[in-house]
């Protein structure tokens, strides 16, 4: 018995099945390396901007177009919050599905790619006698979107730089945060055509 989202996922693995039969297929995994900043004033005060750390797969659809997975993570900064300055911790993690488009010369590519991300953020703040604990443990889910250059040395083995933003306004309690930002990038990675 067939359920209703078998179908949908069925023709998706048809339309991407199909051109990577009938022709030669690129893999892409890399690893992006780079500084995150956070759109709310009152956030970026607390904790600031951060380190993030992005491993990616990516894998050819055509000539120009390739899928691609990352997943996002390293930012997680302590922070003092509140009249009694309490210390808190937030870290920000996320999953990437998205659709990019490539030029590619024989030593260059420029590309830009959207997609859906899944975000998590998480804020933690210890107990104290002034205060209590408010934890946030929350997903939401977004739009992504990035533009950016591979410079290849050598056929199998790339280094590129990345300009990502991220759109994302939560609402943990009753005031809306921008926990948003870009996310300048650079990183290297390895290119294998099957």
């Amino acid at each position: 018995m067939r359920t209703p989202a078998t179908k949908p996922s069925a023709l998706l693995l048809v339309l991407v099945l199909t051109p990577l039969a009938a022709r030669a297929v690129t893999l892409r995994a890399g690893v992006h390396l780079g500084t995150r900043t956070v759109n709310d004033a009152k956030v970026k005060n607390a904790y600031g901007d951060g380190f993030v750390k992005l491993p990616y797969l990516q894998i050819s659809l055509s000539r120009h177009f390739f899928l691609g997975l990352a997943y996002e993570g390293g930012y997680k900064k302590d922070g003092r919050l509140g009249v009694y300055n309490d210390p808190a911790v937030l870290t920000l993690r996320g999953l990437d599905l998205t659709l990019g488009y490539e030029l590619r010369a024989k030593w260059a590519a420029a590309y830009l790619q959207a997609g859906y991300g899944l975000c998590e953020y998480r804020q933690s703040i210890p107990t104290t006698p002034f205060s209590s604990a408010h934890p946030v443990n929350h997903r939401q889910s977004t739009a992504v979107a990035a533009v950016g250059v591979r410079l290849y040395p050598e056929k199998f083995f790339y280094l590129t730089a990345e300009a990502k933003y991220v759109p994302l306004k939560v609402r943990p309690y009753d005031a809306t945060v921008d926990l948003g930002g870009w996310r300048l990038l650079a990183g290297l990675g390895f290119s294998l055509d099957l």
